[in-house]
């Protein structure tokens, strides 16, 4: 316990209510950015890149077909 009486006494006297309301505020936050994040299912990351997945999926969609036909020419060669 402090000398000068107790916890919120002395220098804090008036302003004691401060920080535990700032502390709520930077709870209430971060759990607000939590919930966020996990409803648009980011995983983390703070932008968001739903119309690049469309053109990447399509992308490796390809490149799958082209080695499987790559493949498929290596067997037949045999």
């Amino acid at each position: 316990m402090p000398m000068w009486g107790g916890y919120w006494g002395g220098p804090w006297a008036g302003f004691g209510w401060i920080f535990p309301l700032a502390g709520l505020l930077v709870m209430v936050v971060m759990a607000f950015m939590c919930l966020r994040m996990m409803g648009r299912r980011m995983g983390g990351c703070m932008t968001s890149h739903h119309g690049d997945a469309v053109e990447e999926v399509e992308a490796l969609r390809k490149e799958v077909r082209e080695l499987r036909d790559e493949i498929r020419r290596f067997h037949e060669r045999r």
